[in-house]
């Protein structure tokens, strides 16, 4: 009996020892157990807490400061004198008018500057334009068919200005009658 029990014991051992050689050759082994997750304490808690909250925050302001500049950079190049279209030349059909008549003229234009004694404003020509298609107080330069030019100051309005025409004030009625009906090129300078 003895002998039977030494036999059963040795088969044991044996198959223990060829399960632990399987294992090890294959990379397992029961004897390797997962490390344990190191163990912080509270306070190291609190400061990986902050350190993550320090990153978010770090990121928002971040992001904050970037719409910042460009709001800035909108509002810098809304600031910036504007390039018009305008200053292109466009062909207008021009006549001229006085504002020293003895009747019906008041010498007063339409932004109320007083031209009845002289036909220059700010070292300009007046004219008169319409306002949907050129701006009152705009500066212009007109040619004309001659190939002269000059520049003059859109102040004035007429009830038969309207789309590309312009009316340009000169002295008297004998300069108006021989200005005539023209067309002109003009383009807008500011």
């Amino acid at each position: 009996m003895d002998r039977a029990i030494l036999r059963g014991g040795v088969s044991i051992g044996i198959l223990t020892n060829f399960t632990l050689t399987a294992q090890l050759f294959s990379g397992h082994c029961p004897a390797e157990q997962p490390p344990e997750p190191p163990r912080i304490t509270p306070e190291q808690a609190a400061i990986q807490s902050a350190e993550s909250r320090n990153d978010e925050l770090t990121k928002e302001l971040t992001k904050k400061d970037t719409r910042i500049q460009a709001l800035e950079d909108e509002i810098k190049a809304l600031k910036q004198p504007k390039k018009t279209a305008a200053k292109k030349w466009k062909t207008f059909e021009a006549t001229a008018y006085t504002a020293f008549c003895a009747e019906g003229c008041t010498g007063i234009t339409k932004t109320g500057v007083d031209v009845s004694h002289s036909i220059y404003y700010e070292g300009a020509r007046v004219i008169a334009v319409d306002p949907s298609v050129i701006a009152l107080g705009s500066t212009v330069e007109v040619r004309l068919a001659d190939g002269s030019s000059f520049r003059a100051k859109a102040i004035d309005t007429g009830g038969a200005i309207k789309g590309a025409r312009l009316d340009l004030l000169v002295a008297n009625e004998a300069d108006a009658v021989q200005f005539g009906r023209q067309s002109v090129e003009l383009r807008v300078i500011k």
